[in-house]
């Protein structure tokens, strides 16, 4: 802990005094006996007069006036005197011994001072150094920091520069590309259209030759029924008249309506072998067109179901004859055999 000198100094007087005080205590306060005066003992003293200078003289040094002395006689009185100045001594030598420990105690406190002050100052110094030298390491950490910063930046200027010229070439390749799939899509559309022209007119081709094929097959069949018309009407068994006779299983009529019409369903008619021997009895209504109106079919399914798909593909059979009211509805029983 620092001490202030000056504090040091009274608390160091206050002790002395205290000292001095407890010293004068122990000294005998009694009062002398008097002496007996023509009962005991004789003192003698003399007297000293202190010198005087000369009037003339120039002023000496004022010089500290002698002590009087006192001679005595009395041996009681002596031996008091001889105390108490033995005692003055040894407390002016107590003194002089705490003054000379004062004295060395603030001479090493002195020192001790000028120690701390000198390893303060050193600390100082050293901080001083420590703070320079952290100060010039922040700096260079900055200025390290600013540069590499720096180049952090560059880098990134640089990589953005390569992504945008990268960025750019790839627009430039997705343009072009786009160019081609357009140039693409286009031949592709252009020969979307001559597929289309040539379908169209490969269809219209198709449309027009079907056309004229089942005008070709109306003509023929109408030929055909025409000339089975002429083959019925102009049989030696038919009866143009009457028409009796529609064939086996018929309703009457001639027999000759009957077989044409069953030959015309047989021609047209599709077999397996699984309809071998399984007679199925067919009903159809035409009229004086030659048209099937109602058409149905007793027996198997699977024989039914070919032998009224046959007459659809028949279409139109020949007219009945107009003497013949009854060829207008006709049974057929029929018989698949292979």
């Amino acid at each position: 802990m620092k001490i202030n000198m000056k504090v040091a100094f009274i608390i160091a007087i206050l002790i002395h005094a205290i000292i001095l005080a407890v010293l004068l205590l122990r000294i005998n306060l009694d009062k002398p006996s008097r002496p007996n005066l023509g009962k005991g003992d004789i003192m003698h003293a003399t007297f000293v007069p202190p010198a005087k200078g000369k009037e003339t003289g120039k002023a000496s040094a004022k010089k500290s006036a002698p002590e009087p002395t006192v001679v005595i006689e009395d041996p009681k009185v002596k031996e008091e005197a001889l105390k108490r100045e033995q005692q003055a001594k040894e407390l002016k030598q107590r003194m002089e011994q705490k003054k000379l420990e004062e004295q060395k105690k603030q001479a090493d406190l002195a020192l001790k001072k000028k120690k701390i002050e000198e390893e303060k100052k050193k600390l100082e110094e050293q901080k001083k150094k420590e703070e320079e030298l952290k100060k010039k390491l922040e700096e260079e950490k900055k200025q390290k920091i600013e540069e590499e910063k720096k180049k952090k930046l560059e880098e990134q200027k640089k990589l953005e520069e390569k992504k945008k010229l990268e960025e750019k070439k790839k627009l430039e390749e997705q343009k072009k590309k786009a160019e081609e799939e357009k140039k693409k899509l286009e031949e592709k559309k252009k020969q979307e259209e001559l597929a289309k022209k040539k379908a169209e007119a490969e269809a219209k081709a198709k449309a027009q030759a079907e056309a004229k094929a089942k005008a070709q097959a109306e003509a023929n069949a109408k030929a055909q029924a025409d000339s089975l018309e002429d083959d019925i009407l102009g049989t030696a068994d038919g009866d143009e008249k009457n028409g009796q006779g529609l064939g086996s299983g018929g309703s009457g009529g001639e027999a000759g309506y009957g077989d044409k019409v069953r030959g015309l369903i047989e021609q047209n008619w599709r077999i397996d072998p699984s309809m071998n021997g399984k007679r199925v009895v067919v009903t159809i209504k035409i009229d004086n067109n030659g048209m099937v109106t109602s058409q149905n079919c007793q027996g198997d399914e699977k024989v039914c179901a070919s032998a009224l798909e046959s007459i659809v593909n028949v279409g139109m059979f020949p007219k009945p004859p107009s003497s013949c009211p009854e060829c207008s509805n006709i049974k057929i029983s029929m018989t698949p055999k292979l």
